[in-house]
């Protein structure tokens, strides 16, 4: 009979993950909307009630962005991914 000192310890958080988590790219939608598409909203002359165009693309932004990474974190948590480093 094997002893259990042949086997390796088990490591916290270790699950075995298949495949990869593209999920993760929405983590990229906050940066593309602040960075790539700010210069085009600059440029949009429409203000809605009196607040400039390119403070409700920066508010939305946020929204989305927020919502971005709640969605991600509720995946991972889906997928037992919370304990990475």
């Amino acid at each position: 009979m094997a002893s259990r000192s042949d086997e390796p310890p088990p490591t916290v958080g270790t699950v075995p993950r298949p495949g990869r988590r593209w999920y993760r790219l929405l983590l990229v939608l906050p940066f593309l909307w602040c960075i790539a598409a700010v210069p085009w909203a600059g440029h949009v002359p429409y203000a809605f009630g009196h607040v400039p165009f390119l403070l409700v693309w920066m508010v939305a932004g946020v929204l989305i962005g927020s919502a971005a990474i709640g969605v991600v974190y509720l995946l991972d948590a889906r997928h037992g991914c919370l304990d990475e480093a």
